[in-house]
């Protein structure tokens, strides 16, 4: 009876020993049967991720610049302002249109800037941490104010950027219109030096550079005084 039972029960015993045997083999073959699809999956998705950014890449690219055109009262600042919602990039502004800017002080009505979506290549940390030079600079006092002579309105002229050639005809005009004085206002409003118009927004001021710098821009630097009729009836003439 004892090896009876003992026969009996070797056979359970093999069985129990086959089942994990089988059952190792099958998931080993699913396993490898499953192998070749998850390496072919792999290149296929890194090709792809590959493609998306070369397109990506491609899409920024060429992505069309927006234009602007600059209106009386403008600096680059404001128009960074506008576009990107900081003045600070007006670097942004700057490095993209240096073909048309040539002081980053100066610009004029009429012009038309490209306005970039991505700062330009050129346009560096440090120019940018200057940028609150650019946003006031139509209000950056001066040592020159109050009542000045012809030579000190030649000074501030040529201090906000305006040309040499030109400076005695500024200093001429602003004579003229304020007899010299920072503080003359206007019977329409107009203000300072060289009595720029409150319909040049920002520009009408009383601060000496910014009002020079006005002068610069309404004036074209000199090439253009048709706007000041002192310059149209003669009345500069002889003043500096």
């Amino acid at each position: 009876m004892a090896i009876a039972g003992a026969l009996i029960a070797a056979p359970a015993a093999h069985a129990a020993t086959r089942v994990p045997a089988r059952a190792a083999a099958v998931a080993e073959q699913t396993y490898a049967a499953k192998l070749p699809a998850r390496a072919a999956t792999v290149p296929a998705r890194a090709t792809a991720t590959a493609e998306r950014a070369v397109t990506d890449a491609l899409v920024v690219h060429h992505e069309p610049a927006r234009r602007y055109t600059v209106k009386p009262g403008d600096t680059l600042s404001s128009i960074a302002q506008r576009f990107y919602g900081s003045s600070a990039r007006w670097n942004w502004l700057f490095q993209a249109n240096r073909s048309v800017i040539k002081n980053p002080d100066m610009i004029f009505s009429g012009q038309v800037l490209s306005v970039p979506s991505k700062p330009p290549a050129r346009a560096t940390a440090t120019a940018t941490a200057a940028a609150p030079a650019r946003q006031t600079a139509l209000t950056t006092s001066t040592t020159l104010s109050g009542t000045l002579s012809c030579p000190g309105l030649e000074e501030l002229w040529e201090q906000a950027g305006g040309s040499q050639a030109e400076a005695v005809m500024a200093a001429s005009i602003a004579m003229a219109e304020s007899s010299g004085r920072q503080f003359a206002t206007g019977a329409a409003g107009e203000r300072g030096y060289w009595q720029i118009h409150p319909d040049h927004g920002s520009l009408s001021t009383y601060n000496p550079l910014g009002n020079a710098k006005a002068a610069v821009v309404i004036s074209d630097d000199g090439r253009n005084w048709t706007p000041w009729t002192t310059f149209t009836s003669g009345a500069y003439r002889g003043r500096c």
